[in-house]
């Protein structure tokens, strides 16, 4: 089973382990010829006037101000894509995937549309309950995510459970935004360094914005990137220190950062979660954590999919109505090692860290020295594992000096958080 999760900025296909197709929200006609997806993508700086990209931000059977090729409506388009999408690989049994923003009257379209299109949908989860229940998460969870046209937070309450409470917009739009201020960047740093203005001619303006997704991921993980553009025969670099981007995207850093603030009650029992592309959007996490508080966690793109996935028979349902499912249960960090009080006296040594789903074991006691692991800087000293940088704060408060790891610590860190567990060792 695979799942297909809505977003305009890319409409994905995906199983648990890796993403099938993905298919941007673009259209593009030129008479009666209709490209949809990336191909359209492609042609969204260089000739605007036959692109379209609102139609799922705005999806209606409402007729369009001119024709589109033969599509007379955004639900037309819509189709488009979803056929597309089927005949592509997503002729299987799927889980829809669809965020909160869409209200009830989109979301009975899209179905009608999905059903239309061929699709076997035999399910349908929020994206934002989905992606929290594949992580150690607070009592309160916020998750952020951008679309192409607007920044959506989904606020959900988390026990055994994880239970959506509700969601709201922060800005708009969306990702164009975010594109457009960073172009503006890029562009001047190429006049800036070689003369060549990319925004010249609508084909060097392209062919920036088909690079600018690639670059931001390398912005976002704090690395200088060297950008290279083609012109004709020649080719053009210029190369960006990891915080150029900061400054073009602090306004709207900082506004979302303040809706996420104002969304909070109590920060110690709140976790932020990123979605894969919000957390790709330069100096966003930084201003979210110095804003609230809290460091944010951001999310892998295949969140939403290994948590559709994980809870499949909760989400699938037999006919045609299918219910939108809000409430799936929580991640429970199974690897960690419960140890009655009675029985032992000590809590048993830390062996592994724990990233999401995945447990990293810890370097050797038996030798002193230090190493790296996700993002940490670890000490074995006298057969004991210290911590000695990395770390942003320990169970909510500022690390001391080279503190001991604990079995059962939740370490912030800039890449995210991470459970100090003990996995016990079933041989012995």
């Amino acid at each position: 089973m695979r799942v297909l999760e809505f977003n305009d900025a890319a409409l994905t296909l995906a199983d648990a382990e890796r993403v099938h197709v993905t298919s941007p929200g673009f259209a593009f006609a030129e008479g009666r010829r209709l490209l949809l997806g990336e191909a359209a993508r492609q042609q969204f700086r260089a000739q605007p006037r036959k692109t379209r990209f609102r139609y799922w931000y705005q999806l209606d059977q409402a007729p369009l101000d001119s024709p589109f090729g033969e599509a007379r409506s955004h639900a037309d388009l819509a189709w488009a894509q979803l056929s597309a999408l089927q005949a592509a690989g997503a002729d299987g049994k799927l889980l829809l995937i669809v965020p909160s923003s869409f209200d009830s009257a989109q979301l009975s379209l899209l179905l009608a549309l999905a059903r239309a299109a061929k699709l076997d949908a035999v399910g349908l989860v929020d994206a934002a309950v989905a992606a929290a229940s594949t992580v150690d998460v607070k009592p309160t969870v916020l998750h952020l995510d951008v679309q192409l046209h607007r920044w959506w937070l989904t606020r959900m309450r988390a026990g055994t459970e994880i239970d959506r409470s509700g969601g709201e917009d922060l800005s708009k739009p969306g990702l164009l935004a975010v594109w457009d201020a960073c172009a503006g960047v890029i562009a001047e740093a190429f006049v800036r360094q070689t003369r060549f203005d990319p925004l010249h001619s609508a084909a060097t303006e392209q062919a920036l914005y088909d690079r600018l997704p690639n670059w931001l991921a390398q912005f976002g993980r704090g690395v200088a990137v060297t950008l290279e553009l083609p012109a004709g025969l020649r080719s053009h670099r210029a190369s960006l220190p990891a915080d150029a981007l900061n400054g073009a995207l602090a306004a709207l850093s900082g506004l979302l950062a303040s809706g996420v603030a104002a969304a909070m009650t109590d920060a110690a029992r709140t976790t932020v979660l990123l979605s894969a592309r919000a957390a790709a959007v330069p100096g966003l996490a930084v201003a979210i954590a110095a804003a609230c508080g809290v460091r944010p966690q951001p999310l892998d793109a295949l969140a939403p999919a290994r948590g559709a996935l994980r809870h499949a028979e909760r989400i699938r349902v037999e006919g045609e109505a299918l219910p939108f499912v809000t409430r799936l249960p929580a991640q429970v960090p199974a690897l960690v090692e419960a140890t009655p009080t009675a029985a032992v006296a000590s809590v048993p040594e830390p062996t592994h860290l724990l990233s999401g789903d995945i447990a990293s074991p810890l370097p050797s006691r038996a030798v002193d020295g230090e190493t790296g692991l996700l993002g940490l800087r670890l000490r074995v000293d006298n057969g004991r594992h210290r911590l000695v940088g990395g770390a942003l704060r320990i169970d909510g408060q500022l690390p001391a000096d080279a503190p001991l790891l604990a079995t059962g610590q939740l370490i912030e860190t800039a890449l995210g958080a991470l459970r100090v567990i003990h996995v016990r060792d079933r041989s012995a």
